[in-house]
């Protein structure tokens, strides 16, 4: 039942950062402030803080590969 419980939240987290980079107020927030490399790419992004956070909530940080690459596909499908 964990697994089942972790992979919903490597998906949920995924979509949640996905949907995130299409929300205008965090668009114009990363235009003013901080308009450099980890915070412009949906990947990047979803990597860096799932490592962070999965790290410090004791899940194995392989996930962080999974939620930024679902992230990615979400946000793809969400522009075009």
């Amino acid at each position: 039942m964990m697994l089942y419980e972790t992979w919903l939240m490597v998906v949920g987290v995924g979509i949640m950062f996905s949907y995130m980079f299409t929300f205008e107020g965090y668009l114009l927030f990363i235009e003013r402030y901080l308009d450099f490399k980890p915070f412009t790419c949906v990947l990047c992004l979803t990597f860096w803080c799932c490592i962070i956070g999965y790290h410090f909530a004791g899940i194995n940080t392989i996930y962080a590969i999974y939620s930024a690459l679902i992230a990615e596909l979400v946000y793809r499908k969400l522009v075009n």
